[in-house]
């Protein structure tokens, strides 16, 4: 048995052993000083009209970053742009980044990138392929957002000077970070899109902007995928409703009608799911089931005392009207675009691999054709501090 003595020994001496193996220890072999390096904030890819690879680089100036932040320049004179924007072509995603050492002075350090901007040409085409270059490079930060840039190019948004960020690539991913509040676009990070795309059984979808403005873009929407090409796209309460049905949805807002007016719900709680009910081992319908819970936000129209029997009519309405946007999305997925992007096929691969093996080369045409079934269960917990509103004299 090692006594207190022998212990307090043993830890001196592990102690000695790692301080002294920190002096033999070297730096880190690629560290670079921030003076040798362009900073990049966000990356673009398009295919050019002659099928080249056009990729957009947004490089922050942290010079210029200093000077926005503490206020200099001002009245004396053009204050510098915290980012510049450079544009290349080449043959390949990684031809085009180190051709562009020819323009700028420093290499580029992608780690730093935040956002991910896929044009609307090269979607259609397909983005496996450029993709490639991301998965190999190991300075890729694989958490940075991906989105598809619709009736715009990646170099348009990533060339907007708006008031709002002085990194443009920042303002970009906060949008898309708050769909936490308002489930209208789905954020996917790029690690996640890879994993999707090497799914069985679900198709990816991602994430859509657009130029809303000359200072503003709109990340709202998102982008149905069919074997690594766009195939078209779901407008933002289609996606809300896809969100319902995948358990994506945190909160929202959701407006319903009644009594002449509308009611707009909070969505504080949701969780959805779907599945495939099988029958003599061959698929007969899809399913999807969502539970949530609201709060009554605001209410406009003919004003009611909120009573029990009202609300359980209130619930009544609102499931319908999630079941709406869910149906609409499903409905896309099926008869529009052909394309599972729920992940049906996923269930079945998963619990019914048999089944599975024989169908999933021409799943998505089973999957078009197959009835669904949306079993949505909406309860309202508050209505707020009031119980009834401000009613007028008659």
């Amino acid at each position: 048995m090692i006594n207190r003595k022998d212990k307090w020994f043993l830890s001196t001496a592990m102690l000695a052993v790692l301080c002294l193996a920190v002096l033999f220890l070297p730096g880190c072999w690629n560290n670079r000083d921030l003076t040798e390096i362009n900073i990049v904030t966000a990356l673009g890819i398009e295919r050019s009209e002659d099928g080249k690879i056009l990729v957009t680089i947004q490089v922050v100036e942290p010079a210029a970053i200093q000077s926005t932040a503490s206020g200099k320049g001002k009245g004396g004179g053009a204050q510098p742009k915290p980012v510049f924007v450079l544009s290349y072509e080449g043959e390949t995603v990684f031809d085009a980044l180190r051709s562009m050492l020819s323009q700028v002075d420093k290499r580029l350090f992608l780690t730093t990138a935040q956002v991910l901007i896929l044009g609307e040409r090269l979607s259609k085409e397909g983005i496996v392929e450029v993709l490639d270059f991301f998965q190999r490079d190991h300075e890729v930060n694989y958490e940075m957002d991906v989105l598809i840039a619709r009736d715009v190019t990646p170099a348009e948004l990533l060339e907007i000077e708006n008031d709002i960020d002085p990194i443009p690539a920042m303002y970009i991913k906060k949008t898309v970070e708050n769909t936490v509040s308002r489930a209208k676009v789905k954020r996917t990070i790029l690690i996640d899109l890879i994993k999707e795309l090497s799914k069985s059984g679900r198709q990816p979808v991602l994430g859509q902007i657009a130029k809303a403005g000359k200072k503003v873009v709109r990340t709202e929407g998102t982008a149905a995928f069919k074997n690594g090409k766009l195939i078209g796209w779901l407008d933002p309460y289609a996606t809300r409703g896809f969100l319902f049905a995948t358990g994506k949805v945190k909160s929202t807002i959701v407006n319903i009608p009644a009594d002449g007016g509308k009611i707009s719900m909070e969505v504080i709680r949701s969780n959805g799911n779907v599945d495939v009910k099988l029958k003599n081992g061959k698929p007969v319908k899809l399913i999807v089931k969502v539970n949530l819970e609201a709060n009554i936000g605001e209410y406009e129209g003919e004003r009611k005392k909120v009573s029990p029997d009202y609300l359980h009519k209130l619930e009544k309405i609102f499931g319908e009207e999630i079941k709406k946007e869910i149906g609409r999305a499903i409905n896309l997925a099926q008869k529009k675009y052909s394309s599972d992007i729920f992940g049906f096929g996923e269930q079945l691969h998963k619990f019914h691999p048999h089944y599975w093996k024989k169908v999933e080369n021409n799943w998505d045409d089973v999957f078009s054709n197959l009835p669904a079934e949306i079993i949505v269960n909406a309860k309202i917990r508050r209505t707020g501090f009031i119980k009834n509103p401000i009613m007028k004299e008659r």
